[in-house]
């Protein structure tokens, strides 16, 4: 890690202290909340003036030496005062204030708002006779002596705020903290803790690290364990508590322990209102309900942490009798009077502990909804057996859920044999299993079980039956909807899709108390829905909201899902490094925390995303290590296609593009044999981009006239311009294209055009094309593909020329391509020596300056 952390985000500031310093008297006071930065501005307008030969003093007030007369300014007094005078207040203040004849004295004061009365005069008496400039201060809402008070009321100083910084300028200082791959998950937690607060950030990050709650794993990096475990956060919240009494400290470990509480659990603490004022807590309200919560988020993680268990029960027993004693008419009451009742070693009810458990899984808080879980199981519910199974499902511990279920002791009820199914199904990959021992009657889980395995019409048939019955619970009703969602998709009927999507949402938004886990899995199947339909706009808001909620939320599972679709859009608008980005922390995710079982699939789609970005060898890596014969990451039927069409991209960054080409069209096959037409014509798109354009065109014409969207419909024609090297239709696909937006493959499409026009000998014409090819490739720097490497003065070669050139420019020998391409040495020799004589070069190592790395 980076031990320098660079000053961002103060320009403001800055100026202001260049203008202060050169009007060579006057003052500047910066206010703003502990931790923001103000005393490193201060440090730097210090650095400046004593540059330009300026003399500069420092007083660092503290909240001890604010009793002492003069005590901040006691370094400014003579070591060795006259003996036949006797140093009272006014003569101390004298030999303070003397000696400042030098012009331009700077007069530096770091939490003015803790000095002393006769150091605040001092400050005050030497700016307003013009005698040095002050550079001072003070902590936002804090009480400051009169004295300093007075200098920006009466103008002899000007203060400005010093805010907490914007989320893109903490993202800034992450980066430059921590090398490698910050996922999205962990920025935003440490956005949220650190509040725009640079010194928090800074204690969050190192503490991490010494704790080992932050660890950095194959380049990218993880947050595990609690939040807090080293000194520095400790060490910071607690230097805002040491001034307060016992009473504000007990009114903020009170909030800590149930943020943010109603207003009325807290009203009866005597610290309340010296806590606001304190800036420690706030009070929020809407007219209708206020409520409590800290002033800083990190506060309550680091209280939390630090308290004795003692403490914490005796906290726990307050709150859950002050809000026992209420009606219970809020929404969380019952799960937090549950989980309070728990802290104290009080047993709930199991229906109370039930229903706290499921809103808990409803809020994706999985831990704590194990915890209610499991208790109610030990006070002798079979049925918390089944709820904890599928807490611990969606926690990835499938196995612990089998032999959860194991120790039921009743006959196997339908709820229990449903999740049973889903573990063996989604967890450990025994498909077979899973399939036969469901009950015939039609259930949400054999829907989703049929959709997975490739059997869109009969999922369809159960689903839209359950999703339009009203007796039907309300979570079981949405998850009916998501398999509609998916399956209309891959049948190709993206307008009913999305109207699916629609009442799915308002049956959510109608019946919100009722919803579990169903609501952000039918959104993340809309976004699938908008992609495969090419509006990749509206794909790309489904995805930033859902992720943001996720990572809110903070359920691994779904951060997971929704980067994997947030990669594929990205990896389809060209954006191939934020692609790479994003499904690399859903690989990373996954292979800790797998609940859906899709890591081997988001591993071959992470794989061919590298290759097309000519990160070979990586790509190669990944693919490798995503092992087919581990049951538990086997990719579902429904998904295979898409699977080989990443996998092909790898062999032709391998060099075996006519292998790919078959590798992707074998995959299209796949597709069309399952009856997933929106499905193969992605696929079949693919392999016609890797060479086999005049083999997916014909499929790609009747796919276009059932598959809605404009992506089938652009895929047809662009299939058949590269099948026809039709310079007219290829410029037509490349601005179709750039309208999705998909800069990427508007580029190939141009590019394709200017070879073609290049081959006609029409030079203004393709120079006018590649020029626009490289301006949309702009977008998509690491891009890596055949179509895109097919100019760069290698146009006269042969497709099996260029296929052995670029392998050669790799530094391949003879006998390693030959081996790879299933040819003789001797015929991989003739290609070279043909391909030499064609561009006018005479080795392998002039080949490097005409293929770009593939």
């Amino acid at each position: 890690m980076d031990s320098t952390w660079p000053l961002v985000g103060r320009r403001r500031e800055l100026s202001s202290i260049d203008e202060v310093l050169a009007g060579a008297t006057g003052g500047l006071v910066l206010a703003g909340p502990p931790g923001v930065g103000k005393t490193r501005l201060l440090r730097v307008a210090m650095d400046r003036a004593a540059a330009a030969g300026r003399r500069v003093e420092l007083l660092a007030a503290t909240g001890a030496g604010s009793s002492i007369p003069l005590g901040a300014a006691s370094h400014l007094l003579p070591a060795t005062p006259s003996a036949d005078e006797e140093p009272d207040r006014t003569t101390l203040f004298r030999w303070a204030s003397a000696g400042w004849d030098e012009d331009g004295a700077v007069l530096a004061v770091d939490d003015a708002h803790l000095l002393d009365e006769g150091s605040a005069a001092l400050v005050h008496h030497l700016c307003t006779h013009r005698r040095v400039v002050v550079i001072a201060t003070v902590v936002t809402g804090a009480s400051a002596p009169d004295a300093i008070f007075t200098l920006w009321k009466n103008g002899q100083a000007r203060r400005m705020e010093v805010s907490p910084l914007a989320d893109p300028l903490i993202d800034d200082l992450i980066g430059h903290a921590l090398d490698g791959h910050v996922p999205a998950s962990v920025r935003t937690r440490l956005r949220r803790l650190a509040d725009g607060n640079p010194l928090h950030l800074q204690a969050l990050v190192l503490d991490g690290l010494e704790s080992g709650a932050l660890v950095k794993e194959s380049g990218t990096w993880r947050w595990q364990g609690p939040v807090v475990g080293a000194w520095r956060l400790h060490e910071l919240v607690e230097a805002r508590l040491r001034s307060c009494d016992s009473a504000v400290r007990s009114v903020v470990e009170l909030v800590a322990c149930g943020e943010p509480l109603p207003l009325e659990l807290v009203e009866p603490e005597p610290g309340l209102l010296a806590a606001e004022r304190a800036g420690l807590l706030e009070v929020t309200g809407d007219g209708r309900r206020s409520e409590a919560r800290l002033a800083h988020p990190i506060y309550g993680e680091v209280l939390r942490s630090g308290l004795k268990p003692l403490r914490a029960r005796e906290i726990h027993r307050t709150l859950a009798e002050r809000l026992g004693a209420t009606s219970l008419r809020r929404r969380d009451d019952l799960l937090r009077l549950t989980t309070w009742q728990l802290a104290t070693g009080v047993r709930p009810s199991v229906p109370d502990m039930l229903a706290a458990a499921r809103q808990s899984l409803a809020r994706h808080d999985l831990v704590l909804a194990e915890r209610l879980a499991r208790a109610a199981v030990d006070a002798g519910s079979d049925q918390a057996r089944t709820l904890l199974a599928e807490v611990l499902s969606w926690c990835g511990r499938h196995q612990d859920g089998i032999a959860v279920l194991a120790e039921s002791g009743r006959s196997e009820p339908s709820d229990w044999t449903t999740t049973r199914a889903r573990l063996l199904y989604w967890g450990l990959a025994r498909h077979d299993e899973a399939t036969t021992m469901l009950p015939d009657d039609p259930t949400v889980t054999r829907a989703l079980i049929l959709l997975a395995e490739g059997n869109c019409r009969e999922a369809l048939d159960i689903a839209l039956k359950i999703a339009e019955l009203e007796s039907a619970p309300i979570d079981a009703r949405l998850w009916a909807f998501t398999t509609a969602v998916n399956a209309y998709a891959m049948l190709g009927k993206v307008s009913t899709a999305l109207d699916i999507a629609r009442q799915g949402r308002r049956l959510a938004e109608r019946h919100e108390d009722l919803v579990r886990t169903g609501l952000p899995y039918l959104r993340l199947a809309e976004g699938y829905a908008l992609l495969f339909a090419g509006r990749l706009s509206e794909a790309q808001d489904v995805a930033e909201d859902g992720g943001q909620s996720a990572v809110q939320v903070g359920d691994p599972g779904l951060i997971a899902a929704w980067s994997a679709l947030s990669g594929l859009i990205s990896q389809l608008r060209g954006e191939l490094r934020a692609a790479v980005t994003s499904l690399r922390e859903a690989v990373a995710i996954e292979t800790a925390q797998d609940p859906t079982g899709s890591l081997h699939l988001h591993e071959m789609i992470l794989a061919g995303t590298l290759a097309m970005s000519g990160s070979v060898d990586e790509a190669a890596e990944v693919l490798d290590g995503a092992r087919e014969e581990d049951s538990r990451t086997a990719v579902k039927r429904l998904f295979r296609p898409h699977a080989e069409a990443h996998r092909a991209w790898v062999s032709a960054a391998r060099g075996d593009l006519r292998g790919a080409a078959e590798i992707a069209l074998d995959g299209a096959a796949l597709a069309r044999d399952a009856g997933l037409p929106c499905m193969e014509a992605v696929v079949l798109y693919e392999a016609a981009r890797l060479g086999a354009a005049r083999q997916a065109e014909k499929r790609l014409k009747v796919l276009a006239e059932t598959v809605e969207g404009d992506l089938a419909r652009v895929y047809r024609d662009a299939a058949a311009a590269m099948a026809a090297d039709d310079e007219a239709a290829l410029l037509a696909a490349a601005d179709a294209f750039a309208d999705l937006p998909a800069p990427l493959l508007a580029a190939e499409m141009l590019t394709a055009a200017g070879r073609v026009a290049q081959e006609a000998g029409q030079t203004r014409r393709a120079g006018a094309a590649l020029a626009r090819a490289r301006e949309l490739a702009r977008c998509c720097p690491t891009a890596r593909t055949p179509v895109l490497d097919s100019v760069e003065g290698t146009q006269q070669l042969t497709p099996r020329e260029r296929e052995i050139a670029r392998l050669a420019a790799r530094q391949a020998t003879s006998p390693e391509i030959a081996r790879r391409l299933r040819l003789s040495v001797r015929t991989v020799d003739n290609h070279l020596a043909h391909v030499y004589d064609k561009l006018g070069i005479s080795s392998r190592i002039e080949l490097t300056s005409l293929f770009r790395g593939n």
